[in-house]
């Protein structure tokens, strides 16, 4: 991946461009990278920059969360599924999408359990800002910064309760549905797989040589719930780690 643009030079281009944050490897963002990147597109990434006004991205898309995805004058893309399908339509080939339709569907019902509304990275978040928000020492986000995006992602507390047992109950599923298998569909490399791969960071980060960011971020996205932990099978570890080293960029570019 090329260097970072500012927002403005990146509203004013044309083609794939991107929106990102510097230093933190959202999984919402890694996933898109990695899609682009395994499908050979040429994205433009842009970040907040000294020369941008204030709330750049916000000032583009109408709200500050990313990745912000553009396409010529198209409609921005902010969600994952619409992302996928805007990269599949610019590359066919290789194809992260199953053509029979019952996988397909199974596929994307998979996916939105990872990276959807209460799916595994959602309730990997609330239980960040719970933990914040409950002061419970080193390694968690401080009450402030807690609370301001509790307000900004909906900390809904029916929501919060039902957290863990989600992020239990998905992974159980996924492990299921590994088994034995190197990838989760047809023996080859699906956005399911990429899916997993990068939000497994929020449970699971990979080591720093191939994950760089600061010590303070890797201490909140690796996490102390003993359930979790627990939950994550070495099938769905090494899993993630397989996926890096055959499809993605190593290290990570932040």
């Amino acid at each position: 991946m090329g260097r970072f643009v500012s927002i403005a030079e990146a509203r004013a281009a044309d083609g794939l461009r991107m929106a990102c944050i510097r230093k933190i490897p959202s999984p919402w963002q890694e996933a898109a990278k990695g899609i682009f990147h395994v499908k050979g597109l040429d994205c433009l990434y842009a970040a907040q920059s000294e020369t941008d006004v204030e709330q750049a991205i916000a000032d583009w898309a109408g709200d500050s969360s990313i990745p912000v995805v553009a396409y010529r004058k198209e409609k921005l893309r902010t969600g994952w599924a619409e992302i996928l399908m805007l990269s599949e339509r610019l590359a066919e080939e290789p194809s992260l999408i199953p053509s029979d339709a019952g996988q397909r569907a199974w596929m994307f019902g998979l996916a939105h359990e990872i990276c959807g509304e209460m799916g595994i990275g959602w309730c990997m978040r609330l239980l960040m800002l719970k933990a914040g928000m409950d002061h419970s020492g080193g390694g968690t986000l401080p009450p402030g910064p807690a609370a301001m995006l509790a307000a900004k992602y909906g900390f809904n507390p029916t929501h919060v309760a039902q957290a863990e047992d989600r992020v239990v109950d998905v992974l159980g599923v996924l492990d299921e549905a590994l088994g034995d298998a190197e990838y989760f569909i047809g023996g080859g490399l699906s956005a399911l797989d990429i899916y997993w791969a990068t939000m497994a960071n929020l449970i699971s980060p990979l080591d720093a040589e191939k994950l760089p960011m600061s010590g303070f971020m890797r201490d909140i996205y690796a996490t102390k719930n003993d359930r979790v932990l627990t939950a994550l099978t070495p099938a769905l570890k090494t899993h993630q780690e397989r996926v890096y080293e055959r499809h993605l960029e190593l290290p990570v570019p932040v």
